[in-house]
């Protein structure tokens, strides 16, 4: 019985040694080849990569903006071996090269990776690729939508208005006054206005079927949509007309703002701010948030800033100076969504202007966006009239200056990010 106890604790003591010294070779002779992470630091705030160890990718989940350049880049890679892995890498899968993160790795194509760990008897095989947006889905597309004949001469101020499901372009020339008319954007009515004096149509409002505007002497005017017969309106005698908001006229006169209603009542009066010392204002309103601001592109100096003015007749500046947004004389004011912006104009060097700047913040911060300037397909423009057609981001674009005169095309803007969706909708119908 003892030599028995004594062979089977040999035996158990001999296999737990075993399985011991089996453990420790596994442990020893098979570090684990996987990558933890990937971390691309020059392509945004440190782009983290989804690791998927089942089909053997790397990628970034969210696609990078339109343009991003990856052709030289550094990725940090990170294993779950304590010890470092082999890594070599592949353009075409057939030359292997040694990955070194002091060396620039073009990923502007999907790239092969082979980790092997470091004792050679495990590996694990990637493919990395950085995905970058194949379309610039936050720029305009541009095409020519015709021209207008009526067109002809020189603006010196203009206006466009949407009323009763139509779009109006008011236009001013040395010759006399005239408006086009439209449904569709295709066919346009014209006709001549008889006005009192030159008007500075850039003034031009309505509420409802009323309109109101400033000549170039100071006086107000009024008329009606339907006849557009321009007669003088006594009820406001002095002021600089800025825009009809809350259903009624807002003007500044005497360090005051004020506004009136269609009849001419005085409605709201309140002081004009001290800081509020600028140069011109190029004023219009927009949508912000759930109600209606009315916004004052001002100069001061070579910068602009941004004030808005609500329904109280409350003005604060939104911007100062210092942010750097440039004045565009003749810039053209648009909104769509929650985006307020200025396209073209004309420097204060004089030069017309490409650019575009934009606010997602309802003119807080502004920023250039060139995903939706005028580009090279339109051409430098200032003082174009402009109608938004659909509510997601369609316009009209009319006319315009240039620095070869003035423009009679109709330019057709929409964003691509909605062409893209429509076209994806056609595709699964």
């Amino acid at each position: 019985m003892k030599l028995r106890n004594l062979l089977l604790y040999i035996t158990a003591l001999t296999l737990t040694a075993v399985n011991s010294s089996c453990k420790d070779d596994d442990k020893e002779d098979a570090p684990d080849p996987r990558l933890r992470r990937v971390i691309i630091s020059q392509i945004g705030n440190n782009v983290e990569f989804v690791v998927n160890d089942a089909e053997g990718i790397i990628f970034n989940y969210d696609s990078l903006a339109y343009g991003t350049r990856v052709d030289s880049l550094y990725p940090n890679l990170y294993s779950y071996s304590p010890n470092e892995l082999k890594v070599q890498y592949s353009y075409d899968g057939s030359e292997y090269l040694e990955y070194r993160n002091t060396v620039a790795i073009d990923l502007s194509k999907p790239v092969k990776i082979i980790t092997t760990n470091t004792k050679d008897n495990s590996k694990k095989e990637y493919t990395l690729e950085v995905r970058v947006h194949k379309y610039d889905i936050d720029a305009f597309e541009w095409t020519i939508a015709g021209e207008i004949t009526a067109i002809s001469e020189t603006i010196i101020s203009h206006q466009s208005l949407m009323y009763d499901d139509k779009m109006w372009q008011f236009m001013q020339t040395e010759k006399g006054c005239s408006v086009i008319s439209s449904v569709d954007g295709k066919k346009w009515t014209s006709s001549k206005i008889d006005v009192p004096e030159t008007l500075l149509l850039s003034t031009l409002c309505n509420i409802e079927d009323s309109l109101f505007v400033q000549g170039e002497s100071g006086a107000f005017y009024a008329a009606k949509f339907d006849n557009l017969k321009f007669n003088k309106f006594d009820a406001i005698t002095s002021g600089q007309l800025l825009y009809t908001l809350n259903n009624q006229i807002w003007v500044f006169d005497e360090g005051q703002i004020k506004s009136y209603n269609k009849n001419g009542e005085i409605k709201v009066s309140q002081p004009i701010p001290d800081k509020f010392n600028v140069d011109t204002v190029r004023s219009f309103t927009a949508p912000s948030g759930y109600t209606t601001l009315g916004y004052l592109y001002a100069k001061k100096g070579e910068n602009a800033e941004i004030w808005a003015a609500d329904r109280y007749g409350n003005i604060e500046c939104l911007t100062s100076a210092s942010e750097n947004l440039p004045y565009m004389d003749k810039t053209i004011a648009f909104t769509f969504g929650s985006t307020l912006g200025v396209l073209g104009g004309i420097t204060t060097d004089g030069v017309f202007s490409t650019e575009c700047y934009t606010s997602n913040n309802g003119g807080l911060s502004w920023s250039l966006d060139t995903h939706k300037d005028l580009s090279s397909t339109v051409g430098a423009l200032a003082d174009a009239g402009i109608f938004q057609t659909g509510d997601k981001g369609e316009f009209l674009l009319i006319g315009g200056q240039t620095e070869k005169g003035q423009s009679n095309k109709i330019w057709a803007l929409r964003l691509k990010k909605i062409l893209l969706e429509e076209e994806f909708l056609n595709k699964i119908k």
